[in-house]
């Protein structure tokens, strides 16, 4: 039997879900490319980008997936986040509807994804909460990811704002449940009992 080199690179899916124009193109862009483009065109259908990045030791790979925010597109949207290692729900601080709009798509991403999924939930557009009249509070966007178990974060694909930080966070995160689950796979073959999570 041919011995398989285990590889030291891992790939995850990660997909982002919200409504048109809340920023999740200009968001994958940024964080990919390190520049923000002012002029973009909606997504149809689906879009993906990967970006690799170290964490130590272990390379890890993301696949970015972007979602089309129309209606007409949900169905579609939920196969992919289904089976997603990362879910990334995003709304636009300065539109309330976005945020009432994400809620739907928090709901339904709980029932739907798969378990051991990080969910986050990110508050975009955070350069435009001065000048503009800022219509969620940070408050509203923490108690909607606290009712979520969901890691909450404020943003802005225009300027970077949290950007590296956020998807460096969510990638640690991958590979720590990742590793966990390799592990309890591990005691499991071996016929180990496993032991209790201490509270």
């Amino acid at each position: 039997m041919q011995s398989t080199l285990v590889s030291p690179q891992q790939v995850f899916k990660v997909v982002f879900l919200g409504n048109s124009g809340v920023g999740k193109s200009s968001f994958i862009q940024h964080y990919c490319t390190g520049h923000f483009f002012s002029k973009m065109s909606a997504t149809v259908g689906m879009d993906f980008q990967m970006k690799t990045l170290s964490l130590g030791s272990t390379t890890v790979t993301l696949q970015l997936w972007d979602t089309a925010g129309q209606e007409r597109f949900r169905s579609i949207t939920e196969q992919y986040y289904r089976k997603a290692d990362g879910i990334l729900a995003m709304y636009d601080i300065t539109q309330a509807s976005s945020f009432a709009a994400v809620r739907g798509w928090m709901d339904s991403v709980k029932e739907k994804m798969c378990e051991g999924a990080v969910l986050m939930l990110l508050a975009n557009k955070l350069d435009l909460a001065d000048r503009h009249s800022r219509e969620v509070t940070t408050g509203e966007g923490q108690r909607l990811a606290e009712q979520h178990q969901a890691l909450f974060y404020e943003c802005s694909a225009k300027t970077g704002f949290n950007v590296e930080e956020l998807m460096t966070f969510l990638a640690g995160m991958l590979v720590s449940q990742h590793d966990q689950r390799c592990g309890d796979a591990l005691l499991l073959s071996e016929d180990v009992p496993k032991k209790g999570c201490c509270t």
